[in-house]
Parts: C-alpha cells; sequence; structure tokens
C-alpha cells in the first residue's frame, strides 16, 4: 500500500493536523541525540521536527509490512530489521527509546536514550519507514494508551484525570466487582509481564479504577483519581527509578502517598502499559481502515 495513504489515515486518526507539537518529545528527542552528537534533524522528516508526531522517517513509497511497538529501543529495531524489508513500516508510540529501570533488582536506569547511529544508517539505508504518535496516542478514547487497558478491564469510562497534550492522558473507569488480588493477577495476565509493582490498599471489591499508561508516579494526579472515586490505580510506572536527585524524591513522594491511600496502587512498567494498545486497538484498526495487518514487536524484558 502507499505509505503516504496510511500516513494520511493514521494523521486524521490521531489529529495530528490540529494536535499541538508533542512538548515531552520536543524537549527529549534533540537532547539525547545531541547529546551523543548524532544529527537528528538530518535523519527525520521535516514537519516531524516541528511537531515531533508522525512520519519520522520515509523510506519506499509502496509499503508490504507494517510493524508496530512501544518504544524504537535497540532490541525492537534489532527484531525488525532481522526481518524487515525495504519500504515496511515501524509504527512506535515514542519516537526514542526509556529506561526506568527495574523493580526486579532494584534498578536504577538512566531515563530517554537515542537512537544509534548504526541502527539510523540502517533504515535509511534500506528504505524503512517509521512513524510515532505519542501524546495523541496517550489522550485518544479510539486508539490510546489508557483506552486499551479500559477496554481490557471490560470497564466504562466515566471521568478522565491527568491534562496532557490537548486531552488527557488518565482515564477513570467503572469496571466489574473484582478484588485487588484479582486485579493484580489479571494485570499480569493482560501485559504478560512477571513482576507487578503493588502498593497501597488492599481491597475485596474494586469497581472503580484509574488507568494512565506509560509514567503515573505523580501523586497529585494519583489523588485526584482517588478524590473522582478511584478504589485502584493502574499505570506502568509507579516508580520512575530514574538516577538522580529528581527520581529519587519522586520515588519517596509516591511510597509517602502509598502509605494513606486507600486505593490498590498496580504498576506493570512503562513499556507493557503501553504495548497493549499496539497488540489491541491499533491491529484492530490497520484491519478495519485499511485492510492490512499489523505486526506486533514485544520487548524482550518490559522492566529495564
Amino acid at each position: 500500500m502507499d505509505l503516504d495513504r496510511i500516513v494520511a489515515a493514521l494523521d486524521r486518526l490521531f489529529e495530528l493536523d490540529t494536535a499541538p507539537p508533542d512538548t515531552a518529545m520536543a524537549r527529549h528527542l534533540p537532547r539525547v541525540h545531541e547529546e551523543v552528537g548524532t544529527d537528528w534533524r538530518g535523519f527525520v522528516e521535516p514537519r516531524f521536527a516541528e511537531r515531533f508526531n508522525g512520519l519520522m522517517r520515509r523510506g519506499r513509497p509502496d509499503v508490504g509490512t507494517v510493524y508496530g511497538a512501544c518504544f524504537p529501543s535497540a532490541e525492537v529495531l534489532d527484531a525488525w530489521l532481522a526481518v524487515a524489508e525495504p519500504g515496511d513500516l515501524l509504527v512506535t508510540h515514542h519516537p526514542i527509546d526509556v529506561r526506568n529501570g527495574s523493580p526486579e533488582d532494584d534498578t536504577w536506569a538512566e531515563g530517554f536514550v537515542p537512537i544509534d547511529p548504526a541502527r539510523l544508517r540502517a533504515v535509511a539505508e534500506r528504505g524503512l519507514s517509521l512513524y510515532s504518535c505519542h501524546a495523541p496516542m496517550d489522550v485518544s478514547l479510539r486508539v490510546g494508551t489508557a483506552a486499551a487497558v479500559v477496554e481490557a478491564l471490560d470497564g466504562t469510562v466515566v471521568d478522565r484525570f491527568w491534562p496532557y497534550g490537548d486531552g488527557h492522558a488518565g482515564l477513570v473507569a467503572d469496571v466489574p466487582p473484582v478484588s485487588s488480588a484479582a486485579l493484580v493477577r489479571r494485570a499480569r495476565e493482560l501485559f504478560g509481564v512477571t513482576t507487578v509493582e503493588v502498593e497501597g490498599a488492599t481491597r475485596d471489591v474494586v469497581t472503580r479504577v484509574a488507568v494512565v499508561g506509560g509514567i503515573g508516579d505523580h501523586v497529585e494526579q494519583m489523588a485526584l483519581a482517588e478524590r473522582l472515586g478511584a478504589q485502584a490505580y493502574l499505570t506502568g510506572e509507579l516508580h520512575v527509578r530514574i538516577e538522580g536527585e529528581y527520581g529519587r524524591s519522586k520515588f519517596a513522594a509516591v511510597r509517602a502517598f502509598a502509605a494513606t491511600t486507600g486505593m490498590t496502587l498496580i504498576g506493570v512498567s512503562h513499556a507493557a502499559s503501553e504495548h497493549l494498545v499496539v497488540e489491541t486497538q491499533l491491529r484492530r484498526w490497520f484491519a478495519e481502515e485499511l485492510g492490512l495487518t499489523l505486526h506486533p514487536i514485544r520487548e524482550p524484558r518490559w522492566w529495564r
């Protein structure tokens, strides 16, 4: 299929022509590449350099196979490059990788990570295309990181929180009654993770869940979700283990909140929480709207 047709359909889906520039990626993508001396502007499309969403790299005009992932991590890119043919397209949620550490071995990490030059060259030389959509996918109710979780929990959206971009990254949803323990088991199964962070209160019955993909360690938004009636709070990272004073202070703040909240706090990893939409709503959208099969690429390690 023609690349421009796919890009135009994705841009319409996420309303990129009216969406504001992605402030987070506009800050972090240039910084991490410039720190290692990479000419990121020479790699991305001019329009992407303005809004930091949409077609990131234009390859050949005809797309053979479409792939999808949360991050363009080294592991994901290597898996893609091992099978991709010229003209193939990779759609990601983030345009750069992020490593937030792991509760599995209490690893602390560096945060945002650039794509290394060798992989950038491989993408360019083989005529491959990259498309990325960050904030507009976080706030979308049709193909969205939080919306996909609510759908998987058989929930009904009743409110929103966490202002982000031109919408809200957090959703509050009513769900069929479930215990905290059963909700944790469901999260482990749903996101394919062996380790789930659990803090806060344990409840016999949960009927309202707050959901936010990715980084969910802002205690003021946790408190708002609780005021909106949430009895559980499901996110990617309860604790962002980024080395430095900022990361350590955020970690302590969440621990203090967890000691007083009546919610069950559940973290399933940044990558896993935001990959679910790729395997569900985005894959369905490609099939229904374009008649294409999207092939998801999972991270080999969700916590990292």
